[in-house]
């Protein structure tokens, strides 16, 4: 290793990369000679907990989303796939852009921080009638999925209320 600052590399943007990053945020703030950088395949925060509230529509997006660049000054931003993970080379594989540009980021220390799965518990059947929200997409399909429902609900009503 050569005389540069120690480089460390966080992958995700969730709770733990960017809890990872503010860290490391505070650490340079107070002076530590660190290179940090986090990777994301979104350039925004997004708050999980009430992303139910947007897809109920009772709560509107812009309340839990937050610019990745306005939450960290010091810290690098990279919006890229993580396409592959070198432990040995201590290199991380990234692509971002419509053209799929590739890059390699070499790194000292690394955080992994890439999120979880949902555990359906082997219910059969359950995974493909959940409705998970771990991301806007998944939100709005279920917004969407959630208003057919209801008008659907409400025609069935309507014609047994009135057969004629």
């Amino acid at each position: 290793m050569t005389n540069s600052k120690p480089r460390v590399l966080i992958l995700g943007g969730g709770f733990g990369g960017m809890y990872a990053a503010l860290e490391f945020e505070r650490a340079l703030v107070r002076g530590a000679d660190l290179d940090v950088t986090l990777v994301n395949h979104d350039n925004f925060f997004l708050f999980t907990p009430m992303l139910h509230e947007v897809a109920a529509s009772d709560l509107d997006i812009t309340n839990i989303v937050s610019p990745i660049r306005k939450l960290l000054r010091r810290v690098t931003f990279f919006h890229a796939e993580i396409e592959t993970i070198d432990l040995v080379q201590k290199r991380v594989g990234l692509s971002h852009g419509h053209e799929k540009h590739c890059h390699a980021l070499p790194y000292d220390h690394l955080v992994l921080a890439l999120g979880s799965t949902t555990n359906f518990f082997d219910i059969p059947g359950l995974a493909d009638r959940a409705l998970t929200m771990k991301s806007l997409t998944r939100s709005f399909c279920a917004t969407v999925s959630s208003q057919t429902w209801k008008r659907q609900t409400l025609s069935v009503r309507r014609r047994s209320a009135h057969p004629y």
